[in-house]
């Protein structure tokens, strides 16, 4: 893939990925005002045991068919790519059939057991439906990844995202859902909606594709082993992470209602932190995770090719990149949060939870890039076993600090499980890419700009009156981010000067003591 396509590419899926954020948050905004604090922190929670579903069904199969296709396409032998997908494709809808029957026929003890609640088991059944929808879709996503078209995967999930929608709002407004859980279980109809109609429209593209990348029909070998090899142990510990992942959210409730909270108060606090302050939080990755997901086949295929010097100069750049939007956004959060709870929920807690979280940014977005170069660099496993000693610690934190202290101690959690999975994660890719970073460059100056950026334009908007919510926020953002923008650019001008001048210094003292 050439400089000026990745970008390119990068560039539409980023604006794809930005619309669906934006209308999940729109969808999350409309979902809280039918259910209430209280029932997002249900519908939260039924998501939870439904990701464990999920995981087992999906995870590492994406990175799995990509790293296969790109090598097949790197050696010249893109005539067993049919068979490599349809190996794939077989391996998947045995596994994701398997846990869908699980699901529907143990949904009833598993909405007593973790939920509490038994009329919740139609939710997870007809969750069950959409799996192996998501397992081939899944599957279709990593070759579209591999052969540089990726926006068909974006144009499927676009349509899901706008089917999912408008069938939630058609069932609440035909059937006026009465309660909680049955206005959970018309959202969970509409999410399996979505993705059986996404799954169409990308096997329609994807037959489409084979036309122009697979002209022969070759028999493919060691696809399984390559599925062991690369799946397999992300599948395993994805699913030991989502286990515990689905603990620490079953647990919080529970824990809270220890501390002393009614269990309304209790899924109420719950949900304003995971279901509405935590999805801002992660809002703006979304410009991230596009050009994270390109990485995956690019660093592979340079790995492939062994040009140390070319991953080293990407994984140096994505960081850079990465670490400075991050660090922009935890400013704009610690300073205009209540402006973002008020645009997206129409609540100051949402948004004092997110002024709270603010510091996280830069770590969280930091995260998605890196996990994608070690899965580009065959390090997926590395990847993989510091999610889950991070998800072991939180589980074992919320049992042993929430019921005493309450939400503030999961508040402290979460800063040190996200600390700590970074600097696992950045100390493992600086040792296999060789890549040297300035905590003064890359990190001190960007933050202060960040800073000073955004209490700039603080100070220029002091005066504007907005009624629109969402008009001022996107007012503050745009002005904010022009003037860090512009700071940034000149600190990278000054930044590769400096590295030049210090590169002629020891070059011409190296000429002088020879």
């Amino acid at each position: 893939m050439t400089k000026k396509k990745f970008f390119l590419q990068g560039a539409a899926l980023t604006g794809v990925s930005l619309f669906l954020r934006v209308t999940n948050m729109g969808y999350r905004s409309y979902l809280s005002q039918q259910l209430g604090a209280a029932g997002m922190g249900l519908y939260q929670l039924i998501f939870s045991i439904f990701a464990l579903t999920v995981t087992l069904s999906t995870s590492g199969i994406s990175l799995a068919v990509t790293r296969m296709v790109s090598a097949a396409i790197a050696s010249g032998r893109r005539e067993v790519i049919r068979s490599t997908v349809a190996r794939c494709f077989a391996f998947c809808l045995s596994i994701s059939l398997g846990i869908a029957l699980g699901l529907f026929f143990l949904a009833e003890p598993a909405a007593a057991l973790f939920l509490g609640d038994r009329t919740a088991a139609p939710c997870l059944r007809i969750l069950g439906v959409g799996l192996p929808f998501m397992s081939l879709c899944t599957c279709m996503k990593g070759y579209f990844l591999a052969v540089d078209e990726s926006l068909s995967t974006a144009a499927s999930d676009t349509l899901e995202q706008i089917l999912t929608i408008l069938a939630t709002v058609f069932l609440f407004w035909h059937f006026a859902p009465q309660g909680i859980q049955a206005a959970c279980l018309a959202a969970m109809a509409a999410s399996t909606l979505g993705e059986a109609v996404s799954f169409l429209t990308s096997w329609a593209a994807y037959r489409r594709s084979l036309k122009r990348n697979a002209p022969g029909r070759e028999k493919a070998r060691g696809v399984l082993r390559g599925l062991c090899h690369i799946a397999l142990p992300c599948t395993l510990s994805s699913a030991a992470r989502s286990l515990l992942n689905t603990g620490e959210n079953l647990l919080i409730p529970r824990e809270l209602q220890k501390f002393g909270l009614a269990r309304g108060a209790a899924l109420s606090q719950y949900g304003l932190l995971q279901g509405m302050a935590m999805p801002m939080l992660y809002f703006p990755s979304s410009f991230l995770t596009s050009f994270a997901s390109l990485l995956i086949p690019k660093i592979a295929r340079e790995r492939e090719l062994r040009h140390k010097k070319a991953v080293a100069y990407i994984a140096g750049k994505a960081v850079r990149w990465a670490l400075a939007f991050g660090l922009f956004f935890a400013a704009l959060f610690f300073v205009f949060g209540d402006s973002w709870g008020a645009a997206f929920y129409r609540s100051g807690s949402a948004g004092a939870y997110l002024r709270l979280l603010a510091p996280l940014a830069p770590l969280l977005y930091l995260d998605v890039v890196v996990d994608s170069l070690l899965k580009g660099m065959d390090e997926q496993l590395n990847s993989m076993k510091y999610n889950f000693a991070d998800s072991f610690l939180r589980v074992v934190l919320v049992l042993c600090l929430l019921r005493f202290y309450g939400m503030e101690s999961y508040v402290a959690i979460l800063f040190f499980s996200t600390i700590f999975n970074a600097a696992l994660s950045l100390r493992r890719l600086l040792k296999v890419t060789s890549l040297r970073l300035s905590l003064v460059w890359h990190v001190a100056l960007p933050l202060g700009w960040a800073a000073g950026s955004v209490l700039l334009g603080r100070a220029l908007l002091g005066g504007a009156s907005l009624g629109n919510p969402f008009l001022r926020l996107l007012g503050e953002t745009a002005l904010c981010g022009a003037l860090f923008a512009g700071g940034w650019r000149c600190l990278c001008l000054a930044e590769a000067r400096w590295t030049e001048k210090r590169a002629r210094k020891s070059g011409a003292g190296t000429g002088r003591s020879r």
